[in-house]
C-alpha cells in the first residue's frame, strides 16, 4: 500500500484506530481466545466445570481447592450474612460449595480474579480504573440483588452474578488496551458501545448461564420490548440506570416508564423499597466479596 492510499484510509479501519483494535478483541473472543492479565487459571477452570450441571459438589472443591485464595473466599461468600443466616460457621469446602449453588460460586470466584487481575504488576498504571469498574459492578450488583427479591421474577444470585458481570467487557478492555503514550486511546463512546459485545462474547467463553451472557449483551437496549414475562436483561436494564442514578444522586422520574421496568411491573414505590434495600446489599457484598 502505498503513502497516499495509507493516509486515505478510514480512521476506523487504520491499524492504529480504536474501532480497528476493538474489532481485533470481538475476532478473538468469537475464536475462542481470552488473554485475560493475571487471571488465574484455577477460576478459569472453576468456571469450565459449572458448565455441567451434573457436576458433584466434590469435584468443584477438588478445582476450588487448587487455589488457596480462592477456597478462601468461597468459605467467606458461604459465611457472608449475604447467604449465612445464623447457625455455626462453615469451614468445610465441600459442604460451602453444596449451600451456596452455582451463581454464587461464580460470584465469588469472579470476584477473587477481578481482584487478582487488579493487583497485576503490568496493570499498575491502570489500577485505579480497575478498582472503579468493580466497585461500579458491586453497585449494580446490589442494586440487580433487590430488585431480584421484590420483583421475584429471577433468582436473586443470578441477578447478582449479572450485576458484577455487566462491565466485564469494559475490563477486558482497558486491560487489553496498549499503554504506550500516544499510541492508541479508547473513549468513553467507544467503550459504552463495544462493553456489553465484548462482556457477552467473554461470557460465552467461559460457559456461564446464556441468560446471564444475553443480558449483558443487551443491556443498553432501554427500548427494548417483547412478549411474554419480563426476563433477566429487563432486570439488568433498569439495575444499571438505576445504579447509575443512585451514584449521580439525580432523580429520574422516567424511570418507571422505561419498557424493561414496565414488563416488571415496578411503580416508583417499588424504586424506593429497592434503592433503599440495594445500600444494604451493597455493604454486604463488599463484605461477602472482599
Amino acid at each position: 500500500m502505498s503513502a497516499t492510499s495509507r493516509s486515505q484510509q478510514p480512521e476506523s479501519e487504520s491499524a492504529g484506530s480504536p474501532f480497528r483494535f476493538l474489532s481485533d478483541l470481538a475476532r478473538e473472543l468469537s475464536a475462542g481466545r481470552v488473554d485475560l492479565p493475571s487471571f488465574p487459571d484455577a477460576v478459569a477452570r472453576v468456571q469450565h466445570v459449572l458448565s455441567d450441571d451434573s457436576i458433584s459438589s466434590e469435584r468443584i472443591a477438588r478445582v476450588v481447592s487448587s487455589d488457596a485464595g480462592l477456597a478462601a473466599r468461597i468459605l467467606t461468600m458461604a459465611n457472608s450474612t449475604l447467604l449465612h443466616r445464623g447457625g455455626s460457621p462453615v469451614t468445610d469446602l465441600k459442604i460451602a460449595i453444596t449451600r451456596i449453588g452455582h451463581d454464587s460460586i461464580r460470584a465469588a470466584a469472579l470476584a477473587y480474579a477481578t481482584a487478582q487481575v487488579r493487583q497485576a504488576a503490568d496493570l499498575a498504571p491502570i489500577r485505579s480504573d480497575l478498582e472503579r469498574l468493580w466497585q461500579q459492578g458491586v453497585q449494580v450488583a446490589g442494586v440487580a440483588h433487590a430488585m431480584a427479591k421484590e420483583t421475584r421474577l429471577t433468582r436473586p444470585d443470578e441477578a447478582l452474578l449479572a450485576g458484577l458481570l455487566h462491565n466485564i467487557g469494559k475490563v477486558y478492555i482497558i486491560a487489553r488496551t496498549p499503554r504506550d503514550a500516544g499510541r492508541l486511546q479508547i473513549d468513553d463512546d467507544a467503550l459504552r458501545d463495544w462493553h456489553p459485545g465484548i462482556g457477552q462474547a467473554l461470557i460465552e467463553n467461559w460457559k456461564l448461564p446464556t441468560d446471564i451472557a444475553a443480558a449483558v449483551g443487551g443491556q443498553l437496549e432501554i427500548e427494548r420490548s417483547h412478549g411474554g414475562p419480563a426476563d433477566l436483561q429487563d432486570l439488568l436494564i433498569v439495575a444499571v440506570n438505576l445504579a447509575a442514578q443512585m451514584a449521580s444522586k439525580v432523580d429520574d422520574a422516567a424511570l418507571a416508564e422505561m419498557p424493561a421496568a414496565a414488563a416488571m411491573g415496578l411503580t416508583d414505590s417499588a424504586f424506593v423499597r429497592i434503592m433503599l434495600e440495594s445500600q444494604t446489599e451493597m455493604e454486604t457484598l463488599q463484605a461477602a466479596l472482599g
